[in-house]
């Protein structure tokens, strides 16, 4: 069995080359890191490359690009949940209605993200309301929210925001490098695009909320369609 370190890989000038792009594309933004947003946009501002001949097979490049910074440049994109270092760690109240039939009723979620060096829920949220407070802790706000959601159905409430639609959820990346503070609008048998981005907590029409348990199913069989989808070829 070889012991000795394997050769370290080599970047070749295009991976510099997209490298460089993608620096560019996040300081324009005012970005203070560098995500797999600006390093799509980095490939695609440079040279004609195997990757690039591969995403044209299957995605309009001039609307992708235009697509991502898009998202780069939208409000749910620049409401990062991690604090730069030396900051403290964020904390904001969003106001929400709570909807059960006809009825209406005003409140708000407090929520932090408390750093990674802390407990292993990132986030705190609060939900203010008629009766007692729901504090939760969770590892990002889509599913903080979720958790809040879990103890206001028993009593016949829904959240009325984006995040509680019956067609709408995260992806991972949302969930890990934005805190589950945007989500996809989901349409089965349909890949999502960068314009299905909704913010998490932005208001929404009661007559498309769902309980938890409809939304994952839904998401479920979402995700089923667009499997058997790819192994039949469309």
């Amino acid at each position: 069995m070889a012991t000795e370190d394997p050769v370290p890989l080599q970047p070749t000038p295009g991976y510099r080359d997209a490298l460089r792009h993608a620096e560019r594309r996040a300081r324009r933004h005012g970005h203070h890191h560098l995500g797999v947003e600006h390093l799509l946009l980095g490939i695609l501002d440079g040279e004609q490359s195997v990757a690039t001949d591969v995403l044209a097979k299957y995605v309009d490049l001039p609307e992708l690009q235009k697509a991502t910074e898009r998202a780069l440049a939208s409000e749910s994109y620049h409401r990062l949940p991690h604090p730069r270092q030396g900051e403290d760690a964020r904390a904001e109240s969003t106001p929400v209605t709570l909807v059960r039939g006809d009825e209406r009723q005003q409140a708000v979620i407090h929520w932090a993200w408390q750093g990674r060096s802390g407990p292993s829920d990132l986030y705190r949220a609060q939900l203010d309301w008629s009766g007692e407070p729901i504090d939760v802790g969770a590892g990002d706000m889509f599913e903080a929210l979720v958790r809040i959601r879990e103890q206001l159905e028993p009593q016949g409430w829904l959240v009325a925001v984006q995040g509680s639609r019956v067609d709408t959820y995260p992806s991972g990346m949302q969930r890990d490098m934005g805190g589950g503070l945007s989500v996809y609008v989901i349409r089965i048998g349909e890949p999502v695009r960068m314009d299905d981005v909704v913010d998490t907590f932005a208001e929404a029409d009661p007559g498309l909320l769902a309980t938890v348990d409809a939304q994952r199913r839904h998401a479920a069989d979402w995700k089923r369609s667009i499997q058997d989808g790819v192994g039949q070829g469309r």
